[in-house]
């Protein structure tokens, strides 16, 4: 085993046994050790050149291994966690976020074109879903097959008025659309109005029912985890598939049309094709999110589709970085699980958001983890 390959599993491993030793603290004073001991190991990072520099040459010799090793963390992540399911339901939905939050990066950070009415298109999936499962009996994976591509023809339709705006007014007619998808589910008789759509059935695929207990290792695991493994899948799928199209020279022309548009059309790229093809691309996977939170919860209503949760989306974006595809997971598996470790300052955890938010924005604009400056070979 070379040093450098042992460094990288060394450091992914003591990240993660960090990190599980903070979700689960159940005092303040055990919670304050572990961020003290997260807080001390970046600072270490930052302050030792020496380390800094040979951590940063073995993953970049070790690319495989490092994401290799990240994988089976991640695999592993029910087993440390199977004392307590909830917070597996909370890992799920990072998740899911980081699904919804690569769709939304492709349009808003490779495309520049704004959304923000993430919730809504997340929740045309998910009430997609619950129409198609409660009322027209279809069976619940073809259901969330079906979902996003919802979410594709709606934002095809939304599509005509953006296409002929910008700036301001664009981010206007998505908050808009949102407000009007909130207002129409709560006031349709056949979406269930307020009280939104019961009894979604759970995801079955080969006659396994997700509500079944796993054993994994000889270990039996909560009934979140088949989900946890689910929304994986999806958010592995989904980055690989928008990582492959962002260094394709379909990302190149979209990038390309959100530096300059008038450049883009003077070098031949259909602006309004690449616009509605990185939209729709987006909206597909932000619709995918969605149906598999509803086959999840076993419930949709207009409060879990709001505006604030469009907003959630957009963040994940801005602390993670824009345009930069491991930084949405980086935010994604930040922002969803911070404010739940820190439920217990009641109403000062979403203060401490807005300034986690303010604070980076002034900071690091760029992001945790900053897009790359494309390279051609």
């Amino acid at each position: 085993m070379s040093r450098d390959l042992a460094l990288v599993w060394v450091a992914e491993a003591a990240v993660f046994a960090l990190v599980i030793a903070g979700i689960l603290a159940e005092r303040p004073w055990a919670l304050g050790a572990a961020g003290g001991a997260l807080a001390a190991a970046g600072a270490l990072v930052r302050w030792a050149p020496g380390l800094r520099t040979a951590l940063a040459r073995a993953f970049a010799r070790r690319r495989g291994a490092a994401l290799g090793c990240g994988v089976v963390l991640a695999l592993a992540l029910p087993l440390a966690l199977r004392s307590s399911p909830y917070w597996t339901f909370v890992a799920t939905l990072a998740l899911l976020y980081v699904t919804i939050g690569q769709g939304l990066n492709l349009q808003i950070g490779t495309a520049g074109v704004i959304n923000l009415a993430g919730a809504a298109f997340a929740g045309l999936g998910g009430y997609s879903v619950g129409l198609l499962t409660v009322a027209a009996g279809w069976p619940s994976w073809l259901a969330v097959l079906v979902g996003p591509w919802v979410a594709v023809a709606v934002g095809a339709i939304l599509f005509v008025p953006i296409g002929k705006t910008r700036g301001h007014y664009l981010a206007l007619v998505t908050i808009a659309f949102v407000f009007i998808f909130n207002i129409l589910m709560n006031n349709l008789e056949f979406t269930g109005g307020p009280q939104g759509i019961k009894n979604i059935p759970t995801l079955r695929l080969f006659g396994y029912a997700f509500t079944t207990r796993p054993v994994l290792a000889g270990v039996e695991l909560p009934a979140h985890a088949n989900f946890y493994y689910a929304a994986l899948v999806v958010a592995g799928l989904t980055t690989w598939v928008l990582r492959r199209l962002h260094d394709s020279w379909l990302g190149l022309a979209l990038n390309t049309l959100r530096d300059d548009e008038i450049a883009a059309r003077c070098s031949g790229v259909a602006v309004a094709r690449g616009k509605l093809l990185a939209f729709s691309i987006g909206n597909f996977f932000i619709g995918l999110g969605g149906a598999v939170y509803a086959v999840m919860v076993g419930f949709v209503s207009p409060p879990d589709f709001d505006f604030g949760y469009s907003l959630v989306m957009l963040s994940v974006i801005i602390i993670g970085g824009v345009d930069s595809i491991p930084g949405v997971i980086l935010g994604a598996c930040l922002l969803v699980p911070l404010p739940e470790r820190f439920r217990f300052l009641h109403e000062y955890r979403l203060l401490l958001y807005g300034v986690v938010i303010v604070v980076m924005l002034l900071y690091r604009p760029r992001g945790l983890w900053p897009a790359q400056v494309r390279r051609y070979r």
